[in-house]
């Protein structure tokens, strides 16, 4: 297969290949991760959780958790945090840190206003239904409770934007493929941002789903965004 031919999957098969794919690629998901941000996610995920102001007693909700990352920065804050994944190898991964539920994030297994705040990281673009995400995660928060995503972006700089597209659509794809054995999943991953709304379809998916307040904050020189809200009181 080319380099650049593209591994997309179908529409109606995204689920199923997202959910086969980092079953494959779980072991090995972190380390190519890290290299992948040169680190910086942690430090991402860490101001995500500083920014959405949530208190020591709550109960966070982590959507797609993989390997555990975001449960780790909620537990190192005294939250009672829980994970739900599509795949069961990344459960694996994450299992020492919370109580974790296998499923999908457009139809959540726990009841309504159950969860104090809901984050996300790095997962909007596997979603089948963003939108259905956006429903179901406004259904378990509780009046008032904040939502969380970190994903990544576009930088607005024409230099930066070269540079990162350079790296995210050649490099990443290289690497990753050499550390994971598994080139079709990294190939995957940078064209996964044709999947990703704009800044203007962001706001118009949460504005619709009911949350209020929104915030966006650039990180990694636009690579990256935090996106906050809160779910409005009916």
């Amino acid at each position: 297969m080319k380099q650049n031919e593209s591994v997309l999957p179908d529409e109606g098969a995204k689920q199923p290949y997202v959910r086969d794919m980092f079953d494959r690629i779980a072991g090995t998901y972190d380390i190519v991760n890290r290299l992948m941000t040169f680190g910086l996610d942690q430090g991402w995920r860490a101001r995500l959780v500083r920014e959405m102001h949530v208190g020591p007693q709550a109960r966070v909700l982590d959507l797609a958790c993989g390997t555990g990352d975001f449960l780790r920065a909620w537990s190192a804050k005294g939250v009672r945090a829980y994970g739900l994944d599509l795949s069961f190898r990344m459960l694996e991964r994450a299992k020492a840190y919370s109580p974790l539920v296998q499923g999908v994030g457009e139809a959540l297994p726990f009841q309504d206003g159950s969860f104090d705040a809901v984050s996300s990281g790095f997962a909007v673009r596997n979603f089948a239904d963003f939108a259905g995400v956006l429903s179901e995660a406004h259904r378990v928060l509780r009046p008032g409770g904040v939502l969380g995503i970190l994903e990544v972006a576009t930088p607005r700089s024409r230099l930066v934007r070269a540079m990162h597209g350079l790296y995210f659509g050649s490099v990443v794809p290289l690497v990753g493929g050499l550390i994971s054995a598994d080139k079709s999943a990294y190939r995957y991953l940078p064209q996964s941002v044709a999947y990703l709304p704009s800044d203007v379809e962001f706001r118009e998916l949460m504005r619709h789903a009911g949350y209020i307040e929104l915030r966006r904050i650039v990180v990694g020189f636009g690579a990256a965004q935090l996106l906050i809200a809160k779910r409005g009181a009916e």
